[in-house]
Parts: C-alpha cells; sequence; structure tokens
C-alpha cells in the first residue's frame, strides 16, 4: 500500500513538474529580466555585485536563466515543485499524493499580486521562492527534530547544513530569519530535553557564517548610513517614525488584511474544530465565545469597513492604522488561544505555534527597509499555506473521497493557469512579430503602436514603464535602440480593425 502511495505522489509530482515547465515556457521576460540580459547583468558579475547587494545566488541564477530558456524552465519547475514538496511535508498523513494536490491549490491560488512578483517574474522568483524554500526546509526540520523528536538520515542533515548556509544569500529578512530561529530551537531543545542539539549549533553556525557573508557585501554599509538609489533603511522622518509606519500599516496590510482570503480559510477550519469540541464535550464558556468573536473580528472589519471605506488609501490618519492594528492584535491572538483549545497533540500545537511566530518574525526586518512590495511577503503566504494544510490534516479531511475533490479542483486550477499565460505567449509572440514587421516596412515612423498583453496584472511591468525600460525591451527583442513604442490597450487594435 505505501509503495502505491508512493508511487502516486511521484507521478503526481511529475505532472505537476509538467505544469510548470510549460508554465516556465509560456511567462514572458519583463522590467528587471530585460536589464539582467543586457550588459548590466555581466558588470554586475564582474563586479562581484559589490554596487548591488549579497543575493549572490538570486543574481547568479537570474543572469543564467535570461541567458538560457532550457535553464529558466527547468529551474523554475524545479524549485516550484520542491515548494509544494516541503509544505506537504509538514503533515505527516498516509496520502501524501494528496496533500501535494492540496498544496499545489494553495500556491497556484496565491494573491496576484504577490503572484505577479514572484512566479510571474522571474528576477522576484529567483530571489523569493528559493529563500522560501530554503527557509521552509528550516522549519520542517526544527519541528521533526524538536517537537516528533525523530531522528533523521545522514543524507536529510545534509541537505539541512546546505539550507542554512545556501539560504542565506537570496533575501535579507529570511536570511536573519533563518539564523534566528534555528538559535530559538537550539534555547528550546535546551529548555525541553536539558541537553543541546549538536545539529542545530552546527546549522547556527553555518547560518551565521552565510549571514556575515552576505553582509559583508560593501554596499550595505551604503544602504545603512548613506541609502541607495534603490533601498533604504529609515524614512525622511526618521527610523522611529519609519518603523511605526511600517508596524501600523504595511504589516497589517500584507500579514493579515491581503492575506484575508486564506486566513478566512483557517478561520473557518478553526470554528468547525472549535463547535465540534463543544458538542463533544457539552461546554459552551465564555472563553470559547472570546475565541470566536476573536477569530471573526478580522473578516468582519476588512469586509465591512476596511474594504468598503478603501482604508488602504488612507494611511495618513492615525485613528484608522491604529484600529486596524488593534483588530489584527485582536485576532492574532484568538489565532493562538484557538490552537491552544482545539489541537490535542502537542507535538501539533507547538508546531502551529512555532510557524505563526515565524509569519511575524520573517517580516520583523522589513518595518526599517524599503521599498517593501507584495513580493517580500510570499513566505507569509506560504506559512499559512503550511498552517491551512496541517489544520485541514486534524479535521480529517484528507480521505479518498475528498481526494477526488482535491485532484478535480486542481486539475481545474493547472487548465485555467495554461489557459491564462498560454494566451499571454500567444499574444506576445504575435505583438512582438508585428512590431518587427512594422520596423522593418517603416524604419522611419517615429512611434509605434502595439497592444498590452492580456491578464497584465499577473506579471511584473510586461509593459516597460520608461525610456530605460522601452530601450531594455528593444534590446531583448532585437529592435533598433530608439524605437519608441506607444502601449495601447488589449483588444483595441482588433476591435479597430
Amino acid at each position: 500500500m505505501w509503495t502505491l502511495h508512493k508511487n502516486k505522489t511521484h507521478l503526481i509530482l511529475t505532472a505537476l513538474f509538467i505544469f510548470y515547465i510549460l508554465m516556465a515556457f509560456f511567462t514572458p521576460l519583463t522590467h528587471d529580466d530585460w536589464d539582467w540580459y543586457s550588459q548590466y547583468g555581466i558588470q554586475m558579475l564582474q563586479e562581484h555585485f559589490a554596487n548591488l547587494n549579497g543575493r549572490y545566488l538570486g543574481n547568479l541564477l537570474e543572469i543564467v536563466a535570461v541567458r538560457f530558456d532550457w535553464f529558466r524552465w527547468v529551474s523554475y519547475a524545479v524549485f516550484s515543485i520542491l515548494i509544494i514538496w516541503v509544505t506537504s511535508r509538514f503533515v505527516m498523513h498516509k496520502q501524501p499524493a494528496i496533500i501535494c494536490l492540496a498544496s499545489f491549490i494553495l500556491m497556484v491560488t496565491i494573491p496576484s499580486e504577490i503572484y505577479k512578483q514572484t512566479y510571474g517574474w522571474f528576477a522576484g522568483f529567483y530571489n523569493y521562492v528559493p529563500a522560501t524554500l530554503c527557509t521552509l526546509f528550516i522549519l520542517w526540520f526544527i519541528v521533526t527534530v524538536l517537537f516528533n523528536q525523530k531522528s533523521l538520515n545522514v543524507s536529510t542533515n545534509i541537505i539541512f547544513y546546505c539550507a542554512c548556509f545556501v539560504g542565506q544569500f537570496f533575501m535579507e529578512n529570511t536570511t536573519l530569519f533563518n539564523t534566528f530561529i534555528i538559535a530559538v530551537a537550539l534555547v528550546l531543545h535546551l529548555y525541553f530535553y536539558k541537553k543541546v542539539n549538536p545539529k542545530f549549533i552546527v546549522g547556527w553556525f553555518i547560518s551565521a557564517l552565510g549571514t556575515i557573508v552576505m553582509f559583508l557585501n560593501p554596499n550595505y554599509r551604503k544602504i545603512f548610513f548613506e541609502g541607495s538609489d534603490y533601498q533604504t533603511v529609515s524614512s525622511d522622518t526618521g527610523i522611529v517614525d519609519k518603523v511605526y509606519k511600517a508596524a501600523t500599516t504595511i504589516l497589517p496590510d500584507w500579514i493579515f488584511f491581503n492575506q484575508i482570503v486564506i486566513i478566512t480559510i483557517i478561520i473557518g477550519i478553526l470554528l468547525v474544530m472549535l463547535f465540534r469540541r463543544n458538542a463533544f464535550t457539552g461546554q459552551h464558556t465564555l472563553k470559547h465565545g472570546l475565541i470566536v468573536c476573536g477569530l471573526l473580528i478580522l473578516p468582519v472589519y476588512y469586509f465591512f469597513i476596511y474594504k468598503q471605506l478603501e482604508l488602504q488609501q488612507f494611511h495618513m490618519i492615525t485613528l484608522t492604522n491604529w484600529l486596524s492594528t488593534f483588530v489584527c492584535f485582536v485576532f492574532l491572538c484568538a489565532f493562538v488561544l484557538a490552537v491552544h483549545t482545539v489541537i490535542d497533540q502537542k507535538e501539533v500545537k507547538y508546531t502551529l505555534y512555532l510557524l505563526i511566530v515565524s509569519i511575524l518574525f520573517v517580516c520583523a526586518p522589513l518595518i526599517i527597509v524599503s521599498p517593501i512590495g507584495p513580493r517580500n511577503f510570499y513566505t507569509v503566504y506560504a506559512l499559512y499555506a503550511v498552517i491551512l494544510l496541517i489544520l485541514l490534516a486534524q479535521l480529517n479531511v484528507f480521505n479518498r473521497k475528498s481526494g477526488k475533490v482535491i485532484t478535480g479542483l486542481a486539475i481545474i486550477c493547472a487548465v485555467i493557469y495554461l489557459g491564462v499565460f498560454y494566451n499571454i505567449h500567444s499574444a506576445n509572440e504575435n505583438r512582438i512579430s508585428q512590431l518587427k514587421n512594422e520596423v522593418n516596412a517603416h524604419p522611419k515612423k517615429e512611434i509605434y503602436s502595439i497592444e498590452k498583453l492580456p491578464f497584465e496584472h499577473y506579471l511584473h511591468h510586461a509593459t516597460p514603464t520608461s525610456a530605460k525600460y522601452q530601450a531594455l525591451f528593444n534590446e531583448y527583442e532585437g529592435l533598433p535602440k530608439d524605437t519608441k513604442v506607444k502601449y495601447l490597450p488589449y483588444g483595441s487594435i482588433n476591435n479597430q480593425q
């Protein structure tokens, strides 16, 4: 039976690998991808990224990916599949194939604002997805050793050490978080078992070494003390004001409000588990009532106040910022209390605690850095996805009957996304071909007109945003450097014809 499940899992992962190969093929290069394809990428490599950042592996992967299509397609699929694999590893279940499909559905239906800056933008993908992969593996290793008390084989230990080092060269906040969370695991192991775990010690030193190597990059001194053209660690009014604004606006927005769909699903599962427990015990205590109110306050506030009044547009109003932050704090307390109440297994309960804490601490470095974009919260969504999978497993929904539903949903999601990105790819190929033909036919024309791509909200600046990026676009597509292009809404040219 185990062999059957294993073969089924391998078959599903193979199918998903093919899906991501096709997605990489259909996704065009955009924005910074054109920059990395130009001489800029080679220049940064020759300078050892001294004037850029310490994201050495992310930068290297991007430089190679924009120049070799086959590498881009394969690496995109490999990292995407590994994300699904590592999220499913948190759930100890007899149906691993169903868990993988459920994880796939969650990762492919990620909010479009995050998708466009990760899966829809290769420069973002090669920094944020591998960083999250390493962080998730480190967390899974900690959970397995610390809470489940399982002995892992030598190859798994080696992968852990590699993740501790390799994971430090993608994103600054995950670099700091990895070192921090391994230190926390080291202290907790000492507290629980009254002894030091040598694996955590080795992992922490490797992680700390990687952190030092990253932040020895000369550009960080400029960022921290002078400010760079792209990144700063404070605002014009000072670092205290920057921390306050980030903690009361950006973090509530992107940790809670912009993740409202998956959070609402998590709330629904917790409420079902809570009511089941009440029905079984016959108890309806004040604590349970407070938990229900605390869980529901976030979606009620979001849908009936925050979204209705478009409060995200009014961050200059201090009162609304404080109100939003208070609502998020109340929800967070209720979330933790709900987990404490409905989960009986100690190892599962501690795992969920660690994941909730990780959501907060992986974002902590972002409060002093700008700019911050949706891509910075890809890791947060992945952690919510893991929490959701664990809760679904606790609710015993992963069985043969639900497996058919999950399989059907996964197929529907795959077909929809392949259809959407096939249209993007086809439209892009057609518009480039038409533009080249028009340039050849009318080389002295001042401005050429082409359409924007369909579904551009799933791509990061697929339309050049400035003269600089238009020149980079021209270089990548083999057009004359001074070609000027006017971008019309998608379908407008065909409608005129």
